[in-house]
């Protein structure tokens, strides 16, 4: 055990020293976090879904028309439990629904919005309160109340992070590992260590592990970025996401190990693993939601690990959901480590590279 322990932190401690390591793990997603979180900040976007519904009113008809063509806004129309049901699901800023007036007195709406009181929300309701007594033509012809509910609203940086985490740990994982490997076969360390008294599993596992203790603290880096610049706020286990991290880590060392055990050399290595991770980069949802596919293209990425990571992370930290909800995505990555792992077993070479 303590020689195990020796060669953990020995690789830890090169680890750290690899700088080329330390950027594209840790500093290039941070990069990303900082710069998609400044473009795409929520405060800045200007565009507003607006839920619409109740009576038929000459005023609903009014302010439909008046929000209509305008790019900053997109109408939703239904029943009143749809358009709450919206908002509730974080579709809609804010909804509007127009009630029946008694006689010639002021027609009743309703304006509900998100209970978060975001500064999205807030100006979606002032410009929507605006619109409306613009269109009656006296603040007299309505009366207006306004409501909130819980919602389940989702800011970019709340989708973002868990995309940019699974990005980190396939590179880190499959990239990594793959390289690290064929070097130290192609420099004949494996083949010095096999004569020596410390056995090869234990070389092994050290170096899996070490890269797997790099590959959390990683993460829990950039999700702590996160929540310190943009405000991002995880609402589910720090246990379960730990969790997520840990098994979505170990599928791909697996894969990155296989890779290593295919190839001849360090630049086969690389294109194996670029050829792997690449698809998965854009295709697996880290930067917009599966939604956006065609539906041929979302089901090839069924294959892809990348997306299950990406979907378990996000319930988990956007959604709260706890471990029932992700159990198909766990399995799944499970099965990606289990096999992974026997096929890298079964051919890879110590001494020498796979004809």
């Amino acid at each position: 055990m303590q020689s195990f322990l020796s060669m953990l932190v020995a690789n830890l401690r090169m680890t750290v020293r690899n700088r080329q390591a330390i950027f594209w793990n840790l500093a290039f997603p941070a990069l990303f976090i900082l710069i998609f979180g400044a473009v795409f900040d929520t405060d800045q976007l200007g565009s507003y879904n607006i839920g619409v519904s109740g009576s038929e009113h000459e005023y609903r008809t009014r302010f439909v028309d008046a929000l209509d063509g305008n790019e900053a806004f997109t109408i939703h129309q239904g029943d009143p439990d749809s358009v709450t049901g919206q908002l509730a699901e974080g579709d809609l800023d804010v909804a509007l629904i127009f009630g029946e007036a008694e006689g010639n007195g002021p027609v009743p709406v309703r304006l509900v919005s998100s209970a978060s009181q975001s500064p999205d929300t807030l100006t979606a309701t002032e410009v929507v309160r605006g619109v409306l007594l613009s269109v009656t033509g006296a603040a007299a012809q309505v009366d207006i109340t306004t409501d909130s509910i819980s919602t389940d609203d989702v800011s970019f940086i709340d989708f973002f992070v868990p995309g940019i985490v699974g990005m980190s740990l396939m590179n880190s994982g499959i990239i990594g590992l793959a390289t690290t490997f064929v070097a130290y076969r192609e420099r004949g360390i494996l083949r010095r260590i096999k004569v020596t008294p410390f056995p090869l599993w234990k070389f092994t596992l050290a170096r899996i592990t070490s890269n797997l203790v790099v590959a959390m603290l990683t993460s829990a880096i950039l999700i702590g970025m996160g929540v310190l610049v943009w405000g991002m706020e995880p609402t589910g286990s720090p246990l379960l996401i730990g969790l997520t991290i840990l098994v979505g880590g170990l599928a791909f060392l697996a894969i990155g190990f296989l890779i290593a055990a295919v190839s001849r050399n360090v630049e086969v290595a690389a294109s194996y693993a670029n050829l792997i991770t690449f698809p998965m980069l854009f295709l697996s949802g880290v930067f917009f939601p599966l939604s956006t596919l065609p539906e041929w293209l979302s089901a090839i990425t069924q294959f892809f690990p990348l997306r299950y990571l990406i979907d378990a992370l996000r319930d988990v930290m956007n959604e709260g959901d706890g471990i029932t909800a992700i159990w198909s995505d766990l399995v799944v990555l499970t099965g990606w480590f289990l096999v992974a792992m026997l096929l890298a077993v079964r051919f890879f070479r110590w001494d020498e590279a796979p004809k």
